[in-house]
């Protein structure tokens, strides 16, 4: 049996400093207890969020009284306490409450604990005083600030993913626009060129008649008969260049004076065939 527990409650503060009964009136809950975890003192704003009065816990173990306190963790940490070490942090992320506290809505209070080394009246002898700080609000707005960041960061992504998808429906819409445009621009030139042969295909023909017409008179001077030679083969170079245009299935151009780009004929034709 300790020397604390042979002590009566009402001589307990003897061996606690002076001075701590202000500490009733500060909004945050205080207990101090010694090395053997006897409470000394318990001020009335833990009271309060306890629920356990003053008389019921002072001389009381307070690890016997609150099983949230009976881990090996939580005792080894406190020891450094009572040999005058630095203070202990119990975060309210890890530690979401020391002292079992409820609130008005039933839920239990989160807590942010630090213990602290105080020196007793006896020399080299040191009580731990622990204050609890109501965390509950504060550890509400972190959880709405990260679903909010959480809600933000999804619509950031489907936003990305909207704006992606909308630049690939514009690169098929243009695809498509561009598609539809060449196959005007074919319709037309196949048009064109079928009514340009058609129409020169009328005079070509006459033209050619002509020529072997003239070819078979006896009477025609030599001379002349070479100038009849280049005309009948610029009239088959003619006739060539129709049998081409009437073959156009699809087109390309080459570059001409000035940068213009014109029907390459030789490289226009009917679709090769697999």
């Amino acid at each position: 049996m300790s020397q604390t527990d042979n002590i009566p409650c009402s001589n307990l503060f003897q061996h606690c400093p002076h001075g701590y009964q202000s500490l009733d009136y500060v909004p945050v809950g205080i207990c101090i207890f010694d090395k053997n975890y006897h409470v000394l003192f318990w001020n009335k704003c833990l009271a309060q969020w306890s629920h356990v009065d003053k008389s019921d816990i002072v001389g009381k173990n307070i690890i016997e009284k609150f099983h949230t306190l009976n881990s090996p963790g939580f005792k080894e940490r406190v020891d450094y306490v009572f040999r005058g070490g630095p203070p202990v942090l119990f975060s309210s992320q890890l530690h979401r409450n020391t002292i079992p506290c409820t609130l008005s809505d039933g839920s239990y209070m989160i807590q942010k604990t630090v213990i602290s080394s105080i020196p007793s009246s006896k020399e080299e002898e040191f009580f731990a005083l622990m204050a609890i700080e109501n965390a509950t609000e504060l550890s509400r707005k972190v959880s709405e600030y990260r679903r909010l960041r959480n809600q933000a960061m999804e619509e950031v992504k489907l936003r990305k993913e909207a704006e992606e998808e909308l630049r690939r429906y514009n690169k098929i819409l243009v695809e498509n626009q561009e598609i539809k445009m060449s196959e005007e621009r074919l319709k037309v030139l196949l048009e064109m060129s079928g009514a340009t042969a058609h129409e020169l295909n009328q005079p070509l023909m006459t033209l050619l008649g002509t020529i072997e017409l003239m070819n078979m008179t006896q009477t025609i001077p030599e001379e002349a008969l070479k100038y009849i030679n280049n005309i009948e083969q610029s009239a088959k170079r003619i006739a060539d260049i129709v049998s081409k245009i009437q073959k156009i299935r699809q087109y390309q151009t080459r570059k001409y004076l000035n940068n213009i780009s014109i029907i390459d004929f030789n490289g226009s034709s009917t679709p090769t065939q697999d």
